[in-house]
């Protein structure tokens, strides 16, 4: 089992011991469904109700519906099992962090950090120095996860 970082606990909701859940995960619908299985740090437990509220999930887990039984779980990582995924791309946005841009012959550096302006994601490079490449098929043309890069075209006009 390959475990993918969903979120975190960052507290509870209500008494019937709702988990209040921040995410960092880009389809975080897809896990927090009735019936799918979570980790949390690396106990196993099966979502039974989940709902978006104010920016986190609530989610309740195992039918277990009070808050001392849930308590324990504040701080606690999410993750989901890679297996569970279903990757229309063939990758999840975690997966590029650290991978070479390159445009085939050249090398322009590693993904830093993936932002989200609203309308699509952008990945921040560290090369010589930081520049950003928005991960759209104008600039982005293949990410190969065995050889551990993004093919990329037209990018020498964004290192300024």
């Amino acid at each position: 089992m390959e475990k993918v970082y969903i979120g975190y606990v960052q507290g509870l909701h209500g008494l019937r011991g709702d988990l209040k859940v921040k995410c960092r995960f880009e389809n975080p619908e897809e896990v927090f469904q009735k019936g799918n299985k979570i980790l949390l740090n690396d106990e196993e437990h099966v979502v039974t109700n989940a709902k978006f509220y104010k920016g986190f999930y609530l989610v309740t887990i195992d039918n277990l519906k009070d808050i001392n039984l849930v308590e324990k779980y504040k701080g606690y990582d999410v993750f989901f099992d890679r297996d569970d995924l279903k990757l229309e791309k063939g990758y999840i946005l975690e997966d590029l962090y650290g991978l070479k841009i390159t445009d085939g012959n050249n090398e322009f550096g590693k993904v830093k950090e993936i932002l989200d302006n609203g309308v699509y994601k952008i990945l921040v490079v560290d090369y010589d120095k930081e520049y950003m490449i928005p991960l759209i098929d104008e600039y982005v043309k293949k990410v190969d996860l065995s050889r551990g890069v993004v093919e990329v075209e037209n990018v020498r006009s964004l290192i300024l």
